[in-house]
């Protein structure tokens, strides 16, 4: 083989060109195409083993020999950091050639494409984590800048560039030592590192993340920020603020992060901490705030915690709250990120017992069903939800009665047919006459001329029955209602039956005890009338 084609045949084994395979050992990833360049890394598209999209760091060995040394502090940091503000780690390998890291997916900061709202919320991510770092792992992370922030699908900032961190007070830290030979570092670093003997604390990455405040805000900071910045920037570093300071001041009211979406994302984090009152109150508000958040973070982010806190009970007894939330957040996301994100948990929901979470889906069932595939409502939700019809609380009864209207489209003739008009059908002899008049009510809208597909066998057969024992019924909006229904369905029923069957039957409700009962009778018999007279004019002399 010629020195070229080793070379190519080195190359594409190295970026997953070869057999849909990395070829690198312990590195479960396939490499894909170049995305960004961040010193010292290109930045690939990759791919899980199990098919999960991630983000790869590719160090290449023989271009950056004098980077050799931050590259590999870098990777011995992301195996051991774990923090929702740090980038999350899923696998790392050092071969001959090159250093790899496989991240969740991200992209580099872009601040020209910016949300103010995110901006916000990124510095707050980014505090956090340099506060982790500082005081919980006793680490400074020496190089805080926009290229060492990326952020997620959902548009969340996440702290790498872990190339200089090192350990607070170390003799000799990486930063010190690699400093003069990073791009552009001697304009950033903070002053005490350019002193040697001075032993680096917290309060250097407090002049990192005001560098990455400065780099943010090139032109005016917003008001409260600037007194904070310059604390960041004081060049004493025993009376310089620390990330952890900022997030306590950037917080208090009407600072940089008080804010109705700062607030909420805090709050949505820290949920499983806060009572019933706290929730109830958070919640009942959201829907409404929830529509003037960055819609890209509202769905991918706070829209899936959401689920996941119904879901596992975090809710309490705010669910129709929370629900009207994940409605608000949905409404506009394409079909198939609503498959991939929102369906899998309706699904999941509906079969869950809980009749307080039940009888929220069955309020929301409209809004929630709208974006799913009518194979997997059929499949999958309508089975859950046929359950209702019979639970033992008249609640769940009546409010699954009411929901078959949003399910009957949904569910396709067949079921419709052979199935649901049935359950309503039973409805109608429940013990509540709420629940009667409503099935009743029901009933009337699928078997209407325009309805969604009760067809002529199921209406002579299933439903005519029901509506002749409903006008027997002792409550009068149930005999109403019934009357209501007849009047409606009557040019769909055979003329013969209507008038042997279904007028003897309505006739004495023509001078019912109740006024309403008396009036719905005439208007029925005035529709069956005027349909058997159209039926008795195109009948031949004799029969």
């Amino acid at each position: 083989m010629s020195g070229l084609s080793s070379y190519l045949m080195s190359t594409l084994s190295r970026v997953g060109g070869l057999g849909g395979s990395s070829g690198i050992p312990d590195f479960p990833f396939v490499v894909g195409e170049k995305v960004a360049t961040v010193w010292p890394w290109t930045i690939h598209a990759g791919t899980s083993t199990d098919g999960k999209h991630v983000s790869i760091f590719v160090f290449d060995k023989p271009r950056g020999t004098q980077y050799l040394g931050a590259a590999q502090n870098a990777l011995r940091r992301m195996r051991t950091l774990r923090h929702p503000g740090v980038l999350r780690y899923m696998g790392g390998a050092e071969t001959s050639d090159a250093i790899y890291i496989a991240t969740e997916r991200i992209v580099p900061l872009d601040l020209n494409d910016r949300n103010e709202e995110l901006v916000r919320w990124g510095l707050f991510r980014i505090a956090e984590a340099l506060r982790f770092v500082n005081e919980d792992c006793k680490l400074v992370h020496a190089n805080v800048c926009k290229d060492a922030v990326f952020v997620t699908d959902a548009g969340e900032w996440r702290l790498g560039g872990l190339e200089l961190m090192d350990a607070v007070g170390a003799e000799r830290p990486v930063y010190r030592e690699m400093g003069s030979v990073i791009p552009g570092y001697a304009g950033r670093m903070a002053p005490e590192i350019k002193v040697q003997g001075v032993q680096g604390t917290a309060a250097l990455d407090g002049w990192g993340l005001a560098e990455l405040i400065s780099e943010c805000y090139t032109t005016e900071m917003p008001l409260g920020l600037g007194a904070l910045h310059a604390q960041l920037r004081n060049n004493n570093p025993k009376l310089r603020m620390t990330a952890h300071g900022f997030v306590e001041a950037a917080q208090r009211s009407g600072g940089i992060l008080d804010t109705a979406f700062v607030r909420a994302c805090r709050f949505l984090e820290s949920v499983a901490v806060k009572d019933s009152h706290e929730r109830a109150e958070f919640f009942a508000g959201l829907g409404a705030a929830a529509a003037e958040f960055p819609r890209m973070f509202a769905q991918r982010k706070m829209l899936p915690e959401l689920l996941t806190l119904v879901e596992f009970g975090g809710a309490d007894n705010g669910h129709s709250a929370v629900l009207a939330s994940v409605v608000q957040i949905a409404r506009d996301m394409d079909e198939t990120e609503y498959s991939t994100v929102v369906a899998p948990a309706v699904v999941r929901l509906f079969a869950s017992t809980d009749r307080a979470l039940r009888f929220a889906l069955l309020e929301h069932a409209t809004a929630l069903l709208h974006g799913m595939h009518d194979d997997v409502v059929v499949a999958s939700v309508y089975p859950a939800f046929a359950t209702g019809f019979g639970d033992a609380a008249p609640a769940i009864r009546e409010a699954t009665v009411k929901a078959a209207l949003s399910m009957a489209p949904r569910v396709g003739s067949k079921t419709l047919n052979s199935d649901l008009i049935k359950h309503l059908v039973r409805a109608v002899a429940d013990a509540e006459p709420g629940i009667r008049t409503n099935s009743l009510i029901c009933i009337g809208k699928l078997c209407a001329k325009n309805g969604p597909g009760v067809t002529d066998t199921s209406l002579r057969y299933i439903v005519c029955p029901a509506l002749l024992h409903a006008l027997r019924d002792v409550f009068p909006p149930v005999r109403a209602a019934a009357l209501a229904v007849s009047g409606a369905c009557a040019m769909r029923w055979d003329a013969v039956d209507v008038a042997r069957r279904v007028v003897p039957a309505i006739s004495p409700l023509l001078v019912d005890g109740e006024r309403p009962v008396r009036v719905a009778a005439a208007k029925a018999i005035h529709v069956m009338v005027a349909h058997i007279e159209g039926h008795a004019r195109e009948m031949p002399e004799t029969v």
